[in-house]
């Protein structure tokens, strides 16, 4: 039994590379050729491409899940050896579960990519391509997201830090400004509950502790206020751009953030679907990989032709990304709940594969 399993893992496997490479290469060509149509010097279109392929990988590691199962039964339908290995004892139910086990191991790797691969090459693509425009010549240095979960940047007269920024409300949770003078020295510093943006550069303050006067010899004392109006350089559109930054954060990170976020009032439903949405598409590796076992139960090549799996197979992708995507959409949306966007598409279709299973079992 040792032998048909490898016999079927390395089949599945070839087909699960081979499919990988065909799509690798197709979207690299086209990369590559919009690089150069766009002027790009060579060594930037290189370094952009090679930044891509953690997400590209993402994209594409559970359609060649889908295709190594096809290829490979269709292959072993096509020599008969299929029909062969069930006639030796080797039951459609093992097959699964040998199937199941290879597509653990890809959604493991699918998991480490989006997880940690496709944000450390957001870091490096923030650092080296992102550069908007406005925060080219504004900012001296670039946000970021540091180990307390606050996001930092810094301007000519004042570095800043927050929590989280309420798009809907621009309104900044968590803030301290801290003020200072010819570049160097450290002036004052404003903590305030919340900031909320009024006009051109003003935002009040709400709930404020205040320490001035820190160039002086003497002890400063701190004093509070209620509200207070100050002037920032940043507008609304500008801690969009910031907020970019929590794409570089890994998969525990994130959930970091997440946590610390929920303590504010802010609804945190986006990043907990960018959270989760990691973990589904490392299970929609497995479920991908299951749906064409079907073809276990037809195993005479003869019975059921290659072309009628294809398009069922295409059908069933087409369908599935359909469902999927809108399901991420309404729970953007707060349409429905977290667990529901991300995992229920795929646990329905699992449960399918589960009954088509089950019902080709008692045939």
């Amino acid at each position: 039994m040792y032998f048909l399993s490898k016999i079927i893992a390395k089949e599945w496997f070839k087909s699960l590379f081979g499919a990988i490479i065909v799509l690798f290469l197709l979207v690299s060509i086209g990369d590559i050729i919009n690089g150069f149509l766009r002027n790009y010097e060579p060594r930037r279109i290189i370094i952009e491409y090679f930044l891509k392929l953690p997400d590209l990988a993402g994209k594409m590691i559970p359609i060649s899940a889908l295709l190594a199962s096809l290829f490979a039964i269709n292959k072993l339908k096509t020599h008969s050896e299929l029909m062969a290995i069930l006639a030796g004892g080797f039951s459609a139910e093992r097959i699964y579960r040998l199937i199941l086990v290879c597509s653990v191991s890809v959604a493991l790797i699918q998991f480490l990519n989006l997880g940690f691969l496709v944000p450390m090459a957001n870091k490096v693509k923030r650092q080296e391509f992102e550069k908007s425009r406005r925060n080219e010549s504004k900012y001296l240095a670039r946000s970021k997201i540091g180990n307390s979960g606050l996001i930092w940047y810094k301007t000519e007269n004042y570095f800043t830090s927050f929590k989280a920024f309420d798009s809907k409300k621009n309104v900044l949770k968590d803030v301290t400004v801290y003020f200072i003078t010819n570049g160097e020295r450290l002036n004052s510093i404003y903590k305030a509950k919340s900031a909320k943006f009024v006009k051109g550069n003003k935002w009040i303050l709400n709930d404020i502790q205040i320490i001035q006067s820190l160039e002086n010899d003497n002890f400063p004392k701190p004093t509070t206020a209620k509200n207070l109006y100050i002037d920032l350089n940043e507008d609304p559109n500008d801690f969009g751009q910031f907020e970019a930054d929590i794409t570089t954060l890994n998969f525990f990170e994130l959930g970091s953030f997440i946590n610390r976020l929920k303590e504010t009032d802010i609804n945190s439903t986006e990043y907990q679907i960018m959270y989760f949405e990691k973990v589904s598409l490392a299970v929609i590796c497995i479920i991908f990989a299951l749906f064409p076992l079907s073809g276990v139960a037809n195993p005479n090549r003869r019975a059921s032709g290659f072309g009628k799996s294809v398009v069922i197979t295409l059908l069933f992708s087409i369908f599935f990304w359909g469902v999927h995507s809108a399901s991420i959409s309404m729970g953007n949306s707060s349409k429905i709940p977290v667990f529901a966007a991300t995992l229920g598409i795929p646990t329905i279709f699992f449960l399918f594969i589960a009954f088509v299973f089950l019902k080709n079992r008692s045939l």
